[in-house]
């Protein structure tokens, strides 16, 4: 089961993705704010990273560099409101909201159909 790690500062959103995720067979662990974000992708091996571009502490580009610079092998999507503020070279995917779950879907499926989950399965 892909692990994946969803970075939101809307608590509504957040918990949204990640209801989803679960139900969709995702391995889920999010966090509210691009710091805290890149401290629990420290702590623990991911498949795949969806972060917001807005957040504080931290915003969506720092958070994707800081991911990209540790391990250059982990694909991150981006959602904003705003896709010309994302620095393209750090993002598989930018996703402009509002979206639809089947476009988050499809860009999941996009990204991680070719790489081995971090769980080892």
């Amino acid at each position: 089961m892909p692990k994946i790690l969803v970075i939101d500062d809307g608590d509504n959103i957040r918990e949204m993705l990640s209801d989803y995720l679960k139900n969709a067979g995702y391995d889920v662990v999010t966090a509210k704010d691009g710091e805290e974000g890149f401290q629990k992708f420290n702590e623990s091996n991911f498949d795949l990273v969806i972060t917001d571009f807005e957040m504080p502490r931290c915003n969506g580009n720092k958070v994707a560099e800081k991911i990209y610079n540790k391990t250059k092998n982990i694909p991150i999507i981006g959602m904003t409101a705003t896709p010309s503020d994302f620095d393209r070279n750090y993002f598989n995917v930018i996703i402009e909201k509002p979206f639809t779950l089947d476009v988050l879907s499809k860009s999941i499926k996009s990204v991680i159909q070719n790489i081995k989950p971090a769980s080892g399965i």
